[in-house]
């Protein structure tokens, strides 16, 4: 009896633990520069995230994009270049879901960003990898970027030709 009530015990105990991690989409995001991002972050097992301490920093920066604790939006220590354009999709903090929005992307918002997660002494992580372009070049395949000097050397050679044809003649 009490080696059942020992083993109860432990097992609520270790429910109770903060035993999650965090995962990322596993995937880099392509975005074009101007458009609006959701960098996607889940805790597993999902269990609410609204008491929990959320920060998403950039990586090789390491400075605060959106700090989120205790159902508050932290503004403080965000970085100047991302004041008023992020906030924490707040639907799915039920479920797990970290989910954080960028308005208005811009080139330098090129790079890695880092999901970290923190309850009490235990913290994890999980990274986002986000590839923002330009919008000519979004869509862009190698054999197009190629076609492309192509065509412009051709024109070229071609004005250059009938330049010299002309010259030439007078």
């Amino acid at each position: 009896r009490d080696l059942l009530r020992y083993l109860v015990t432990f097992h609520m105990l270790h429910l109770g633990s903060a035993d999650f991690s965090v995962v990322g989409p596993g995937h880099p995001l392509r975005v074009t520069v101007g458009q609006d991002v959701v960098l996607r972050c889940q805790l597993s097992p999902g269990m609410d995230a609204q008491s929990l301490d959320i920060r998403w920093i950039r990586h090789r920066i390491s400075e605060t994009v959106h700090h989120f604790r205790n159902g508050e939006d932290l503004s403080r220590d965000q970085m100047e270049a991302y004041v008023g354009r992020t906030e924490m999709v707040r639907d799915g903090l039920s479920s797990g879901r970290l989910d954080l929005r960028i308005s208005g992307l811009r080139p330098s918002d090129d790079g890695q960003y880092v999901c970290m997660v923190t309850d009490g002494s235990s913290s994890r992580e999980a990274t986002v990898d986000v590839e923002v372009a330009a919008p000519f070049f979004h869509d862009a395949r190698p054999w197009m970027a190629t076609l492309g000097v192509l065509l412009v050397l051709l024109v070229g050679f071609i004005c250059l030709s009938a330049y010299l044809w002309r010259r030439k003649g007078t």
